[in-house]
């Protein structure tokens, strides 16, 4: 009883491990084509402008050492895939609860979800610091890249106006008048 019980466990926490795989890889590739076939082409043009800006965008990061910006279709999946695994977790806690509390399973049973579900949580934790430091790091990254766009842009403006500034000659006389030369004449001698 208590060996069959054990596989059922095994049979679950790979359950709830595959099944969420099995289902993103059949919704990501059917629902990409699906997306790809349906799209117009007139906003094509401007995905590509959008594009040729991100890929700038990432270029200007990666010369200056930053990792460039996860796009927000990345960003969201992630956070769907985070809390797909914490609430499969959490409902594999709840019914190792459930069937070690009706007496069919031994109350150790419940320990390995629990402690998945600690790893999952300091996991995220750390996942957690990491977008605060990633985030961080991009708005730094923005703000160094404006002040040396300001700077450029002030470079050139005075660039411009040293190039128009128009030069005066002094006009210098032929006879220039020194008060402590020997033979001083008053005016009109």
């Amino acid at each position: 009883m208590s060996s069959a019980v054990l596989y059922l466990a095994i049979v679950a926490v790979w359950a709830v491990v595959l099944v969420p795989m099995w289902l993103r890889r059949d919704t990501e590739t059917t629902g990409i084509s699906r997306l790809l076939h349906k799209r117009p082409d007139e906003p094509a043009a401007e995905d590509d402008a959008d594009d040729q800006e991100t890929l700038h965008e990432e270029e200007t990061l990666r010369e200056e050492g930053l990792p460039a910006p996860r796009r927000p279709g990345g960003r969201a999946a992630v956070i769907a895939r985070r809390r797909r695994r914490t609430s499969g977790l959490v409902a594999l806690l709840l019914t190792s609860v459930a069937i070690s509390a009706s007496g069919l399973t031994p109350w150790w049973i419940v320990a390995p979800a629990v402690l998945l579900l600690a790893g999952h949580l300091a996991l995220l934790r750390v996942a957690v610091g990491m977008d605060t430091a990633r985030r961080r790091a991009a708005a730094q990254a923005r703000a160094a890249a404006r002040a040396r766009a300001l700077q450029a842009r002030r470079a050139a403006e005075a660039a411009e106006t040293a190039e128009t500034a128009e030069v005066i000659e002094l006009v210098t006389p032929d006879e220039v008048f020194d008060q402590y030369a020997d033979d001083r004449r008053a005016v009109g001698e």
